[in-house]
């Protein structure tokens, strides 16, 4: 059954997905029996292991539920390439400019508000450069646009609730589940701008891989800053170690 608004008939799909995205950190009981890990002190480098372990069984599970919409949409891909990429960046870069424009807001007037999501994936991507690039910038991105932006797509058939659902919905997930405080809602704002803007170019281009590129691009970006910024601060007190 399909309305104006949503396609009945698509929501189990959306559920198991959904269900999926939520308890892939099961997978990571297979690496944790085999191996015999201490969980109850588990290290920042295992933590980031374990989850690229979880995360590559579901990015296979979703590419084979959703393989030839991917082969379909990487022929239109490269029949389009430029058009796609341009639609894209404009519209990343839009929601880009919402999001630090929010972040700073946040930051200077509701100095309560934290960002736990950010501060636990600064915690893994510090732990190994290499498998936060393949993690972070990668993998998550992938899944991401697989489930909240492919998966919701075929159900919200109405564009513009499809674009707010799946945007409002991702930005609230990466919050209400590292929430300390009610004051730390106020980072849904930030986190939905990038959403909805995913969510608007993948409606625009109707390729999933419009946004799955430029979330690739804006993790491994973010990604690679933070690890070059981090690498320079231990370079700067060494040496001021060295002088002192």
């Amino acid at each position: 059954m399909k309305s104006e608004f949503i396609n009945i008939k698509k929501i189990p799909k959306l559920i198991i997905i959904v269900t999926l995205f939520f308890l892939a950190s099961l997978f990571q009981l297979i690496p944790i029996r085999l191996f015999h890990i201490d969980i109850s002190n588990i290290t920042n480098y295992q933590q980031l292991l374990l989850t690229t372990f979880s995360d590559s069984i579901l990015l296979i599970i979703l590419v084979f539920i959703y393989y030839k919409d991917l082969k379909k949409d990487f022929k239109k891909l490269k029949e389009n390439f430029n058009s796609i990429i341009d639609t894209g960046i404009k519209y990343w870069f839009i929601g880009l400019i919402v999001m630090v424009i929010s972040n700073i807001f946040i930051g200077l007037f509701i100095t309560s508000a934290k960002a736990g999501n950010e501060e636990g994936v600064q915690q893994l991507i510090h732990s190994s450069r290499f498998l936060s690039i393949i993690a972070v910038g990668i993998l998550a991105p992938i899944i991401e646009e697989l489930t909240f932006r492919k998966a919701f797509r075929e159900v919200f058939t109405n564009k513009t609730l499809f674009v707010l659902a799946s945007g409002l919905i991702f930005g609230g997930l990466h919050v209400i589940l590292s929430l300390n405080s009610l004051w730390d809602l106020f980072y849904i704002i930030p986190y939905s701008s990038l959403g909805i803007a995913f969510g608007y170019m993948y409606q625009k281009t109707d390729n999933i891989y419009t946004s799955i590129i430029m979330h690739i691009f804006h993790n491994t970006a973010l990604t690679t800053l933070s690890l070059i910024g981090g690498a320079m601060i231990l370079l700067w007190k060494e040496k001021k170690k060295q002088i002192s």
